[in-house]
């Protein structure tokens, strides 16, 4: 008898939770083909990462009802928002050393350690260069959603990225293109290229509300992709082609116009996409196909089709549980174990010399692959630029920070800071003014050369974006 579950499972619900909505499919499997039993869409009063999990499961327990869905097996799409993204060139290394390195990498380049992160690797394939992309996701995140779906009483056996499960967002060898998925709250970007991810985006502050309605900013999100794309390495960058754009009509359909020109300037066409064509990972779909992350996690789950990116941790098997059920009666023998460790004791006195001298002669063995290694090492920590002792990154923040007035009237969204020399600024506020006194001081400020204002637009807040030169101190 077979006890996997995954191969015997012909329907599953899949959720994501993308701008504040829920969003749910159930698709049953039959033979090569699937059927869409119910998609429903509903707003979330409550917060996933604020609220208490048993009120924010009850809430996904209460829309799931109304739906008349009672499927418990679940796929589930983390929103885009909570992945992080380290993107790396490998050196010349051997297999068996690759992931040693990007453990170093990942220590250095994420703002968690490893045992506080849920981490997936992928690997886009170039003709010139060997790269890896990591994708991590807070594990009080990961565990926080685990207590939310159980309050709503379901199975999670997966935990992906919608938008990584859209059809073709992973392009093939030797190709590239960028997926876009709008939502009410941001833009999230996915660009890949040789069958990986090559970097993970969202745009946050490209959203503006007009009465009831929003409307996405085309210029914000141009600028976004030609500082995206202007960091990403030469021979991935040349194999990008297109730009799909994924959402609903009335936010995607205006963008798209709006990306036209200044994505043809990029080398990129623009594409809005709004159904599957009718199959998904293998699998022909019936009923409602409108293209969604929800209905790709599931399609890929039951095809089976492609690579997927699990960040659920993984449960004990059975022997496991087993054991750990019945661990007590393991007390009884405590007597007998603690009589076998003393003779146990005096065994290993008599081979300690025997063990040394194996591992001296392991040492011996190796000592040539581990000398290369720490140049290698050495090699990277001197081209890496958070070894600078002058910590600019922090200097630059500290000027910024008491240049803004302290009683909040201007407020920085964004920092970012490029070669250690470039800053770029984007923030907000209700009083002119304030901001006007804000970029004297800032011109005032040692080490600010060059202050520039690209965009001052709104009315209240205002919405305002400047970039300054950093001198380096001596």
């Amino acid at each position: 008898m077979k006890f996997n579950q995954r191969k015997r499972a012909t329907s599953v619900l899949a959720l994501t939770f993308d701008g504040g909505q829920l969003h749910a499919v159930v698709l049953r499997r039959t033979n090569g083909s699937a059927e869409v039993r119910t998609s429903v869409r509903a707003p979330m009063k409550l917060d996933l990462l604020r609220n208490e999990p048993e009120l924010v499961g009850g809430e996904i327990r209460n829309l799931l009802d109304a739906a008349e869905i009672r499927e418990r097996l679940c796929v589930v799409g983390i929103p885009a928002e909570w992945v992080l993204s380290l993107h790396t060139a490998l050196p010349e290394l051997p297999d068996e050393d690759v992931d040693s390195f990007l453990e170093l990498e990942a220590e250095r380049g994420f703002p968690h350690g490893l045992d506080q992160l849920q981490r997936v690797v992928s690997r886009p394939v170039s003709t010139t260069t060997r790269y890896a992309t990591q994708l991590a996701v807070m594990d009080d995140h990961v565990r926080r959603l685990e207590a939310v779906l159980a309050a709503a009483q379901l199975r999670p056996v997966r935990f992906s990225l919608g938008i990584a499960a859209l059809p073709e967002s992973i392009a093939g060898a030797g190709q590239g293109n960028l997926t876009a998925v709008v939502n009410d709250s941001g833009v999230a970007l996915l660009i890949s290229s040789g069958g990986g991810i090559v970097a993970l985006r969202t745009f946050d502050h490209v959203i503006e509300a007009e009465g009831g309605e929003r409307r996405v900013l085309a210029d914000a999100v141009a600028r976004e992709l030609r500082i995206t794309l202007a960091q990403l390495p030469e021979d991935l960058r040349e194999t990008l082609r297109e730009l799909r754009v994924v959402g609903a009509e009335a936010l995607t359909e205006p963008l798209v116009r709006g990306l036209e020109v200044p994505a043809r300037a990029l080398g990129l066409e623009v594409r809005r996409l709004t159904a599957s064509g009718g199959t998904e990972h293998g699998l022909r779909i019936a009923g409602d196909a409108s293209l969604s992350g929800s209905l790709s996690l599931a399609a890929q789950y039951l095809g089976d089709r492609g690579a997927s990116f699990n960040f659920l941790p993984p449960k004990p098997s059975f022997l496991q549980q087993l054991a750990a059920r019945y661990s007590g009666k393991r007390l009884a023998y405590a007597g007998g174990a603690a009589a076998a460790v003393a003779a146990a004791v005096c065994v290993l006195f008599l081979v300690q010399s025997f063990q040394l001298s194996r591992l001296q002669s392991r040492w011996n063995a190796m000592s040539a692959k581990v000398r290369d290694l720490e140049e290698t090492q050495a090699r990277i920590r001197t081209f890496r630029p958070w070894h600078d002792k002058v910590i600019t990154s922090l200097a630059i923040l500290r000027q910024v920070t008491e240049a803004f007035p302290e009683e909040g009237s201007v407020t920085a969204k964004t920092v970012e800071i490029r070669n250690q020399s470039s800053v770029n600024v984007t923030g907000v506020t209700r009083d002119n003014s304030a901001l006007l006194k804000t970029l004297d001081q800032l011109r005032l400020a040692e080490g600010v050369a060059g202050l520039k204002v690209d965009t001052i637009r709104g009315k209240s807040p205002m919405q305002f974006t400047f970039n300054f030169q950093w001198e380096n101190q001596p």
